[in-house]
């Protein structure tokens, strides 16, 4: 579970808890009020207390007593004189079969029994001179449960709610304590093996796991992080070894005219001057290599990508096409250009590096093309879905790149089968590349054997 989901629901849990707790303080004081402690009834028979009576109304009054609930019992004593009363109703089982009884009885009965039941009465008045008492009783014991159980029980489940939202609370703590706990582990110790450069072991990190949390999303964008310093790494070794190789080759002739021409192998100014030709031939070819290396390295350097000015691009796609035009001539190449957008587009861009882009797609064109071939080179602007694009389009009728090398080959160092014939170190498309993305650009190519290739340059107008 998140982090962010666990301290959401602990956060409600700490909410809610208290407003439980004060919730069940007027809930306590409401269910325990006074008024409550009163008998089933008594509120019927204070109502009708309060109306004058007349002898044909305490017949009534009777039927109405008798609706009061089953554990109340009552009795109605009519005054007459000064030493008996008389029993008009009565449902209490101390005096069924008495119709009367003495003055003060009554009440003496209520004081004895006073601890067993809850006794309450009213005299209404009646219209003659006599006086009459309604009482009525209930069982304290009965009484009690009854008027406690409604509080009793809310008040249970109140209590019930604040110990499960508590307890779940201390879970949410523990889990949430662990879970940070086991994943900051975890997190530095994959951190110490990238430290320690152990980069060929992969990172312990379980994807989609129900432990699955932003620590460990932290885990698995580490062990992205070690792909890429190992990609690296095996980049720059072969790198390395590519330099190695491929500048060994003139260092090798140039060395061996040198000690050939020093231990006077060259008896001829013209063999001499052949010699020095071979050397200064393979001069210029080190020199060429050197300065592609140093340049590629430079374009990892992302500082000048701040400083780019906006220029227009279409003089520059212009001044190299017609270059592109006479350079196609003397090779017997048919170059055509179609510019197909308006003259004044600005584009924030390098002036240097664009050229270079359009050097090494022309030059890949020339080379992997026979006599009377055509390569075009096309500029247009196109709108999709609101954005504005100016689409570079460099396309032959080459030999074209095999299926299995068309995404491999802005790799460095990768030479596709068909180009494995051709001198270089693999570097050309794979700077290309480069060069594209920096200046936030897309580039693809589609090509097929024997029909042929096109480099598809995506530049956004904004």
């Amino acid at each position: 579970m998140k982090i962010k989901t666990q301290l959401r629901i602990f956060l409600i849990g700490v909410i809610l808890v208290p407003i439980l707790a004060a919730l069940t303080l007027p809930a306590y004081h409401y269910l325990t009020r006074p008024e409550r402690i009163l008998i089933d009834g008594y509120k019927q028979v204070r109502k009708m207390s309060e109306i004058p009576l007349s002898k044909r109304d305490i017949g009534v009054f009777k039927q109405l007593l008798r609706t009061l609930p089953p554990n109340v019992e009552f009795i109605i004593i009519e005054t007459k004189d000064k030493d008996k009363d008389i029993i008009l109703a009565n449902t209490m089982s101390e005096y069924k079969d008495k119709t009367e009884i003495k003055k003060g009885e009554i009440f003496r009965h209520m004081n004895a029994t006073s601890d067993d039941y809850f006794y309450q009465f009213v005299s209404p008045p009646l219209e003659n001179s006599h006086s009459i008492m309604f009482i009525s009783r209930a069982n304290r014991e009965q009484n009690n449960i009854k008027k406690n159980s409604g509080f009793e029980r809310t008040f249970r489940i109140i209590l019930i709610f604040i110990a499960i939202f508590e307890l779940f609370s201390i879970l949410i703590i523990v889990n949430l304590t662990h879970t940070i706990s086991r994943s900051i582990t975890i997190l530095n110790k994959n951190t110490q093996k990238i430290a320690d450069g152990e980069l060929d072991v992969k990172l312990d990190y379980e994807k989609n796991s129900k432990n699955d949390n932003e620590i460990t999303s932290l885990t698995e964008n580490l062990d992205k992080m070690r792909l890429a310093l190992k990609d690296n790494e095996e980049r720059r070794t072969k790198f390395i070894m590519g330099i190695s190789h491929d500048l060994r080759t003139p260092v090798a002739v140039i060395k061996g005219y040198t000690e050939a021409m020093s231990e006077g192998f060259c008896n001829t100014p013209e063999e001499e001057k052949k010699t020095l030709g071979i050397i200064s031939t393979k001069t210029e070819q080190l020199e060429t290599m050197i300065n592609t290396l140093i340049n590629f390295v430079k374009l990892n350097q992302t500082d000048w990508v701040q400083q780019l000015k906006k220029q227009n691009i279409i003089p520059v796609i212009k001044e190299f096409a017609e270059g592109a035009v006479t350079t196609g001539g003397i090779f017997k190449r048919n170059v055509s250009l179609q510019i197909e957008t308006e003259e004044d587009i600005e584009i924030p861009f390098d002036k240097e590096l664009f050229h270079r882009v359009l050097e090494n797609l022309f030059s890949n064109a020339l080379r992997y093309t026979n006599e009377n071939d055509s390569i075009l080179i096309r500029a247009v602007t196109k709108e999709e879905s609101g954005e504005k694009k100016l689409l570079l389009t460099i396309k032959d009728s080459g030999i074209g790149i095999a299926t299995e090398d068309l995404q491999k080959i802005f790799d460095m160092f990768y030479r596709a089968s068909s180009s494995r014939r051709e001198e270089g170190m693999g570097i050309g498309l794979a700077t290309v590349m480069t060069i594209i993305k920096a200046h936030g650009w897309k580039i693809s190519v589609n090509s097929e054997l024997e029909k042929g290739s096109e480099f598809l340059i995506e530049i956004p107008v904004s």
